[in-house]
């Protein structure tokens, strides 16, 4: 089966995750594209195996050399919320003119979108405008299958390749029930960047802020000197925090976001956001909110309770002691004439939850654009690219007898 045959039947089946629901996978929708991956990887003749319970699947393709690294490849099959993720009507656009594309009652406008000039010639593929397409992250399921197929076809030297295809990614619970015993690789990538060339292996230090504000009612006309609104607090707490957003921050920059707020006189409730890519400033971001619920549980008699959960680390710090899973990515791009793109995530990946679990995980790029949107579109030539370049990453560390694993600790 091509790459395109793949894709297709891919998002064909709709994956989209539900952030509201409580259920693990949070929709069973995902257990459809699980049991078609089980059944193709069985039929590659890998070593299968199936999480029925939370919906990883997992496959090993045995080494035919045993000196070299046991390498892993990720990608997830759910569908963001974003945007509408089911009856998906892909588009194929044949030698792209360079000019802006239809898609139903939407238009992606080059003016918008640059770099579709980089296409010129390819086979796009888009939706039909009333849902997203689902690149992310069926391409990178696609194109991890098809460096799977050339391994099992030319029988070609490879070390020992692991395989995993996780539910939720898009609602940050990718990892929550990852089985290492199912996967044993040594070092891994995570496929699910956009452009190709892509090689990201930065992201935010991120921690979640729960406020939580009770206040002191009685009847409005007796008020004086007894009344205490929790919402006016809040506010005086949210004038307090630095006014750097995301709508005002970028590349490096960190930030604190609002995410949500709920009152009444008798009690407010605040949820924010922290971002930072350097460890010491983001410490420090979290000490600004201890220090100010501090100070206004002092004025306020110890009314306000303050909760601060880390979600997720900057992968840097551990893929530094592993920088050859770069240097080899950079050195197969160039082989296949993709210039390579180092940006940093302003946001995470599962890659950063399996790195401060001791797998070095950086992240490749899929080919796609628009993620999330209605706008979403993929060349194909992307797509075979990419699929090249797992196939040569793989190639490069079956020529490496030993690297030593190496994780900081958090």
């Amino acid at each position: 089966m091509n790459i395109l045959d793949r894709f297709l039947k891919y998002v064909s089946i709709p994956t989209f995750s539900d952030s509201k629901s409580e259920l693990n996978p949070s929709t069973k929708e995902q257990f459809d594209l699980a049991k078609v991956l089980v059944e193709e990887l069985k039929e590659l003749g890998l070593e299968v195996c199936f999480d029925e319970e939370h919906c990883y699947v997992y496959a090993c393709l045995k080494g035919n050399i045993d000196t070299a690294p046991k390498l892993g490849f990720i990608a997830h099959m759910d569908t963001s919320e974003d945007a509408k993720g089911n009856l998906i009507k892909p588009q194929i656009i044949n030698n792209y003119d360079g000019n802006d594309i239809i898609v139903g009652c939407k238009v992606i406008e080059v003016k918008n979108n640059p770099d579709l000039k980089k296409h010129i010639g390819k086979t796009i593929i888009t939706s039909d405008g009333h849902t997203l397409l689902g690149a992310d992250d069926k391409a990178g399921i696609a194109e991890i299958m098809m460096m799977l197929e050339h391994f099992v076809i030319s029988n070609e030297s490879h070390g020992d390749i692991y395989i995993a295809f996780t539910p939720d990614e898009e609602i940050g619970k990718g990892t929550k029930f990852f089985d290492f015993s199912k996967f044993e690789a040594d070092f891994a990538y995570t496929v699910d960047g956009k452009d190709l060339g892509e090689i990201t292996y930065e992201n935010f230090n991120a921690a979640t802020v729960d406020i939580n504000i009770n206040g002191v009612t009685c009847h409005y006309g007796y008020a004086k000197d007894k009344m205490v609104n929790s919402m006016l607090i809040a506010n005086k707490i949210i004038n307090l925090i630095p006014k750097e957003t995301p709508a005002n921050t970028e590349k490096y920059e960190g930030y604190y976001h609002l995410e949500e707020i709920n009152g009444s006189v008798t009690n407010t409730t605040l949820k924010y956001l922290i971002r930072d890519f350097d460890r010491d400033s983001f410490e420090m971001r979290k000490n600004k909110f201890k220090s100010i619920i501090e100070v206004f549980n002092a004025a306020y008699g110890n009314c306000i309770s303050l909760k601060i959960t880390d979600s997720y680390y900057n992968m840097r710090d551990v893929i530094d002691d592993n920088k050859h899973l770069i240097v080899k990515a950079i050195k197969v791009m160039l082989k296949n004439r993709v210039e390579s793109i180092s940006d940093p995530i302003r946001g995470g990946t599962d890659g950063a939850e399996l790195a401060f679990k001791g797998l070095a995980c950086p992240n490749l790029g899929t080919g796609g654009h628009n993620f999330h949107t209605v706008y979403e579109y993929i060349a194909l030539e992307d797509m075979e690219k990419v699929a090249d370049i797992l196939v040569d990453i793989v190639e490069e560390y079956a020529k490496v007898k030993e690297i030593t694993k190496l994780v900081r600790k958090k």
